[in-house]
C-alpha cells in the first residue's frame, strides 16, 4: 500500500476509456482489460470518475443511486473483479464521491417533490418563490437560475444543472446517508475518495440575495463556497468514516478554492482531508465568472504560471497543507493547448509539462490519454454532449447579449467536450477504443497518436512519463523534500530544488516558445538525469531552447583542502 505522498494516480473517466461491449462507450470491462498498461506506466492509483447509475445529464455526476453501477459501464459484480484486479497489480482506486447533490431521479427527490409530507423533503432546498421569481437572484454554475420551479411559486436548489439537486447538509440524517455510501465502497476494499465539489456543501443560513441591488443572476460565491461548516462536516466525516479504516486517502474538489481554505482542509492536525486541488492554473486567462467568462481573452504568460507555482507551493509548504497537482481532466481542455505549443513543439512542451507537474511538491494526477499527447478536437456545435458548454454558451448569448456564433467559438474553445473524446489506443478502426462507432466524435489524429506506437517509440512522450514516474519512486525528495525557487525574477524559465537531507534535485524547465538565456541565482554542479532534448551540462550561465526542460540531482561541492607545507629533512632514507 503506497501512501499518498508518495503515489501517483491516473484518472480514468470511465465513458471513453476503453470500450469492451462494442456499443461505443468504455466500461469498467474494458479498464480492466488495460490494467496492464497502467502497471507498465508505473502507476499506482486510479481516480474511477463516477460509474454509480446516473441519467447521465452530467454523465454521472447526477447519481440516481449510489449502490448501483451505471448498465452502461456494467454491474456490481464487475466492480468487484474491477477491484480484485486492480489489487493483484497494487493499485489503488479512489472513487468519486458526488455528496453535494444527487439527480433528481434519486428515489430520495422523487418521494421529496411526489409528497409534500415525505421526510425526504428536508433533503433538499424547497423554497417559495418571491414576486414570482426564484426566491433569490443565485446564478448557476452552468449558467442561468440556481433554482428550478416545483411548481406554481415552488422552487427547489440546482447549483450545477436543473437535475442534479443540491442536498442539505444541514440534515444531519443527509450526512449519515453519504457517510454508510462511503462505508459501502469503502467495505468493499476501495483506497479512498475524491470528493466532487465537497466545499459547497454549507450555504448561507437563509439563501439570500447576492448583491441584491444588481439586476440579474448574480454567482453566489462566498454564499455556497468554502463555508465554515464545510470544515465541521469534513471533521465530523473524519471521525466517523476516514479514521476507521486504515491508509484511507482523502481528495477534495475545492472548487475556487482559496490558498487559505485549502491550507486548513489539508493540515493533518485538522483532521480533515488529505490533498486538494486548486484550479488557479487551469483558470489561467479566465475572467472571474469562469471559463465562460471571455473577458480576458484566455491571455497569461510564464510569469502568471511562475506566480502560481510559488505562491502554492511556498504556502503549503509552510504551513503543512498538500495539494493534488494536475494539468488536465474531465472539466478542462486538455492542457497542452493550452500551455504548450503543438504545432511547432509539441513533444517538447508535452515533456515540459510533465516534468513541472511530477517536480512540484504534491502528488501528481494524469489524466487519461495526457502520457500519450492527446490533444483537443474542435467539435461543431451539433457535435457537442456537453450539458454545461451548451448551456453556458445560451446563458452568454440571453443574458450577455452575446452574439450566437461568438459564444459558441468560445464553448468550443472552453468546452469540457476536449478532454472526453475516447482514448486512441492504436491506429486500428475507432482507435482501437471500440469496434463500432463511438459515443462522442473521435480525433481523427489517433492514426499518429496512439498508445501502441508511443509505447514502442522510446522518444515518446509516454516513455517519458515512465521515466518520471520511476524516478519519483526512487528519489524521496522528489515526493517529500522542501520546495525553493530560484530567479524567481526570470520572464520564462521556471527553476527550483527540491531537497531533502543531503539529496538535492534541480528543475530548469523554459515554458515559453521563445529560445532564453539565464544566470543562475548560484552556481551548481549536477548530473542530468532527465530532460526533453539534448543532455546538458549544468552551468551558472544556460541557454534553453522553447520548452526544453532539464531535471539535475546536484553534487555537493567539495570543499579545497588545506595546503600542507612540506619541509626539507636533514634525514633522508
Amino acid at each position: 500500500m503506497v501512501d499518498f505522498k508518495h503515489s501517483v494516480v491516473y484518472q480514468i473517466w470511465p465513458r471513453s476509456f476503453k470500450d469492451s461491449n462494442n456499443d461505443g462507450i468504455g466500461d469498467i470491462q474494458g479498464i480492466i482489460s488495460k490494467l496492464d498498461y497502467l502497471k507498465n506506466l508505473g502507476i499506482t492509483c486510479i481516480w474511477l470518475s463516477p460509474i454509480y447509475a446516473s441519467p447521465n445529464d452530467d454523465y454521472g455526476y447526477d447519481i440516481s443511486d449510489y449502490y448501483a453501477i451505471n448498465p452502461e459501464y456494467g454491474t456490481m459484480d464487475d466492480f468487484d473483479e474491477l477491484l480484485l484486479e486492480c489489487k493483484n497489480r497494487n493499485i489503488d482506486i479512489l472513487m468519486d464521491l458526488v455528496a453535494n447533490h444527487t439527480s433528481t431521479e434519486h428515489k430520495w427527490f422523487k418521494d421529496a417533490l411526489n409528497n409534500p409530507s415525505s421526510p425526504y423533503r428536508d433533503f433538499y432546498y424547497f423554497k417559495e418563490g418571491v414576486n414570482h421569481r426564484e426566491p433569490n437572484n443565485w446564478l448557476s454554475f452552468f449558467g442561468g437560475s440556481s433554482w428550478t420551479k416545483e411548481s406554481d411559486n415552488s422552487y427547489y436548489l440546482t447549483s450545477f444543472a436543473p437535475t442534479q439537486a443540491d442536498l442539505n447538509w444541514e440534515n444531519e440524517k443527509v450526512r449519515e446517508e453519504i457517510y454508510n455510501v462511503m462505508k459501502f465502497y469503502l467495505n468493499k476494499g476501495i483506497r479512498g475518495f475524491r470528493m466532487d465539489v465537497i466545499n459547497c456543501i454549507d450555504k448561507k443560513p437563509g439563501l439570500p440575495d447576492k448583491n441584491p441591488n444588481k439586476k440579474g443572476y448574480q454567482f453566489p460565491d462566498d454564499y455556497i463556497l468554502n463555508g465554515p461548516k464545510v470544515h465541521t462536516y469534513l471533521k465530523e466525516m473524519n471521525e466517523k468514516v476516514m479514521s476507521k479504516y486504515d491508509g484511507v486517502i482523502t481528495l477534495a474538489e475545492g472548487c475556487m478554492v482559496t490558498l487559505q481554505d485549502a491550507m486548513n482542509y489539508t493540515n493533518p492536525d485538522n483532521k480533515e482531508i488529505d490533498m486538494c486541488f486548486h484550479f488557479d492554473l487551469s483558470t489561467l486567462g479566465y475572467g472571474s465568472l469562469g471559463k465562460y467568462d471571455f473577458r480576458k481573452f484566455y491571455r497569461f504568460n510564464a510569469s502568471d504560471i511562475k506566480s502560481i507555482t510559488r505562491k502554492w507551493q511556498n504556502a503549503m509548504m509552510e504551513h503543512h497543507g498538500y495539494i493534488a497537482n494536475f494539468l488536465s481532466n474531465h472539466d478542462n481542455m486538455r492542457h497542452i493547448e493550452r500551455y504548450g505549443d503543438i504545432k511547432l513543439y509539441y513533444l517538447e512542451s508535452a515533456k515540459a509539462f510533465a516534468l513541472y507537474n511530477f517536480m512540484l511538491y504534491g502528488t501528481p494526477f494524469i489524466y487519461q490519454g495526457e502520457e500519450i499527447g492527446m490533444t483537443n478536437l474542435k467539435l461543431d456545435y451539433h457535435e457537442w454532449k456537453d450539458y454545461e458548454a451548451i448551456n453556458s454558451v445560451q446563458a452568454m448569448h440571453d443574458m450577455l447579449h452575446v452574439p450566437l456564433p461568438i459564444a459558441k467559438k468560445i464553448g468550443q474553445y472552453v468546452t469540457r467536450d476536449n478532454a472526453r473524446t475516447p482514448v486512441q489506443w492504436s491506429s486500428e478502426d475507432y482507435a482501437g477504443f471500440s469496434t463500432t462507432t463511438p459515443w462522442i466524435k473521435l480525433n481523427p489524429n489517433y492514426t499518429v497518436i496512439n498508445a501502441e506506437d508511443c509505447i514502442k517509440d522510446p522518444q515518446s512522450i509516454y516513455n517519458f512519463y515512465k521515466k518520471l514516474i520511476e524516478l519519483r519512486k526512487n528519489n524521496e525528495a522528489l515526493c517529500t523534500g522542501t520546495f525553493k525557487e530560484l530567479n524567481k525574477d526570470h520572464k520564462s524559465i521556471l527553476c527550483f530544488k527540491r531537497s531533502l537531507g543531503e539529496d538535492e534535485y534541480f528543475i530548469m524547465i523554459n515554458l515559453t516558445k521563445q529560445a532564453s538565456d539565464i544566470t543562475l541565482d548560484e552556481p551548481l554542479q549536477g548530473e542530468e538525469l532527465l530532460h526533453n532534448g539534448l543532455d546538458k551540462e549544468l552551468r551558472r550561465v544556460m541557454k534553453l531552447a522553447p520548452f526544453e526542460a532539464h531535471l539535475y540531482k546536484l553534487i555537493k561541492k567539495e570543499e579545497p583542502q588545506p595546503k600542507v607545507a612540506l619541509h626539507s629533512s636533514k634525514y633522508r632514507v
